[in-house]
C-alpha cells in the first residue's frame, strides 16, 4: 500500500541550476524554472515541493523539554523574538536532532509566505499546490547514517550546500556562492568554526557530496582527513517530517476542492437530466410506433367496421318490418292497452319505421299524466322514448295532448 501512495508522488526540488522533478513513474526530468516543471507534472498527482537552502530560514535551538506540545509553544515564542517579521507571515516546523534527560536540541525551519506565494506562482496558477513543502537539505541528511554526524556538499543553483547531519536530521546550513574546489577548500573552515560556535558537532564520522561536486572529493579527503562518500540527486530520498504548507495556501486547496466537488454534482444532475430526456424521448418514440402500430390495425379493420355499421343500420331500418313487437298494429294494440279510460280518445296516429305519433283528447290533465306514465313504464315501447309536451286546454276543460314515440 504504502508503494502506491509513493509511487503517486511526484517531487520538485532545486537541482545544480534550476529544478529537477521526479514524476511519480520515477522518472527525472531537469528543467530550468517552476513553470516547466508545472508542465512537466501529470494530472492529479500529489506534489511534494522541495525548497532550496536560500528560500528557508534554520535556526537551531536548546530547549529544556522533550514535550514536542511544549516544544511548540517555546519554538513560536522564540521565533517571535527573533524573526525580522510576524509569526502570521510565515510557515514554521522543527525537527528534534536529539534529545537528552529534559533537554532538547532541535533546529526550526521557517519560510516566508510572500516569498512562497512568488516562487510557487507558475505552479499555482496552474492549480497545483503541493501538498507538503520541506527543505531539499531535510531529504538529503535523511539518508545519513543514524549513529553518525556527517558533512554532506551538493549544489543548487549555482551555489554550493554545506550541511551538518546528526542522527539523520539536518542540524546545521549554510550556502557558499562558489563551487570550484579551491575556494571551497578555502572558505569550509570559516564556515566549520561559525557552526562549532553554535554548538553544532564538526567531528564528522564521513563527507558526502553529489556526484556534481566530484571535483572536491580529493581536496576535502585530503583536508579533513575523513572519508568522501558519492551520492546522487537520481537516488529516491527519504521524506522529513516537517512540512511548511502555508495555511492560505489549504483553504484554497479545500475551496477549489469544493467548488470541484460542486461542479462534479452539477455535471450529474446534468447527465443525469439528459439522460431523463433521452428515455422521454425513447419513451415517445416507442408511443408513436404503437399508435402507427394501432393505426394500422385500425385502417386494417375499417372495412369490416364499416361493414358491420352497415349492417346494423339496416337492420335497425328493416328492423319494424320484422320484429312483431315494432309493428305498427302491435304499437297501436299497445297503446290503446295502456288507456287510462275510454274517454280518452286517439284523433290521430302517424307511424314510421323508428317513430309514431298520436293526437289525444281526454276529459282531464290527469288522465294526460296517467296515460303518458304507462306508456313510459310499457315494456313493449322499450325501443323508443316517450315523449309528450304539456297538454292543451279545450274551451269545455277538456285536454287535447300528443304524444310521441322516437
Amino acid at each position: 500500500m504504502k508503494k502506491n501512495v509513493r509511487q503517486s508522488r511526484a517531487l520538485v526540488f532545486p537541482g545544480a541550476t534550476g529544478w529537477r522533478v521526479r514524476l511519480p513513474s520515477g522518472q527525472m526530468q531537469s528543467v530550468q524554472a517552476l513553470d516547466d516543471a508545472a508542465a512537466a507534472l501529470p494530472a492529479g498527482a500529489q506534489v511534494h515541493l522541495a525548497l532550496p537552502c536560500t528560500s528557508a530560514l534554520f535556526e537551531r535551538m536548546t530547549l529544556p523539554s522533550i514535550d514536542r506540545d511544549e516544544l511548540s509553544g517555546m519554538v513560536q515564542l522564540q521565533l517571535e523574538k527573533t524573526l525580522p517579521y510576524s509569526v502570521d507571515e510565515v510557515s514554521s516546523d522543527f525537527d528534534v536532532i536529539h534529545q537528552a534527560d529534559s533537554e532538547s536540541t532541535l533546529l526550526s525551519v521557517v519560510a516566508n509566505h510572500s516569498q512562497l506565494d512568488r516562487l510557487c506562482e507558475p505552479l499555482r496558477s496552474k492549480a497545483i499546490f503541493p501538498e507538503k513543502v520541506t527543505v531539499y537539505a531535510q531529504h538529503v541528511a535523511a539518508t545519513c547514517p543514524l549513529d553518525e554526524t556527517v558533512l554532506c556538499l551538493w549544489p543548487e543553483d549555482d551555489q554550493l550546500v554545506v550541511a551538518v547531519c546528526e542522527h539523520g536530521k539536518l542540524g546545521y546550513a549554510q550556502t557558499l556562492p562558489h563551487t570550484d574546489p579551491a575556494t571551497v577548500s578555502a572558505q569550509l573552515p570559516a564556515l566549520l568554526l561559525r557552526a562549532e560556535m553554535e554548538g553544532v558537532p564538526t567531528d564528522f564520522a564521513r563527507v558526502r557530496i553529489e556526484q556534481a561536486c566530484g571535483g572536491l572529493r580529493d581536496e576535502l579527503a585530503s583536508q579533513l582527513g575523513r572519508p568522501v562518500d558519492v551520492f546522487s540527486f537520481e537516488d529516491v530520498l527519504p521524506e522529513p517530517r516537517t512540512n511548511l504548507v502555508p495555511a492560505p495556501w489549504l483553504e484554497e486547496v479545500r475551496r477549489l476542492q469544493s467548488s470541484g466537488q460542486t461542479r462534479g454534482r452539477l455535471q450529474v444532475a446534468a447527465m443525469l437530466y439528459l439522460i431523463g430526456i433521452a428515455l422521454a424521448c425513447l419513451y415517445l418514440a416507442w408511443l408513436k410506433r404503437q399508435v402507427q402500430t394501432l393505426d394500422g390495425q385500425i385502417a386494417q379493420t375499417q372495412p369490416l367496421v364499416e361493414f358491420q355499421q352497415s349492417r346494423q343500420a339496416k337492420w335497425q331500418d328493416l328492423a319494424p318490418a320484422i320484429e312483431p313487437g315494432r309493428s305498427a298494429v302491435e304499437v297501436l294494440n299497445l297503446l290503446f292497452a295502456n288507456l287510462p279510460s275510454k274517454e280518452v280518445k286517439f284523433t290521430l296516429f302517424e307511424f314510421g319505421p323508428k317513430n309514431f305519433k298520436i293526437e289525444c283528447e281526454a276529459p282531464s290533465a290527469n288522465l294526460w299524466t296517467e296515460f303518458t306514465d304507462k306508456l313510459r313504464k310499457e315494456p313493449g315501447l322499450s325501443f323508443t322514448k316517450i315523449d309528450s309536451p304539456p297538454p292543451q286546454i279545450l274551451n269545455d276543460g277538456r285536454v287535447k295532448f300528443t304524444v310521441f314515440g322516437r
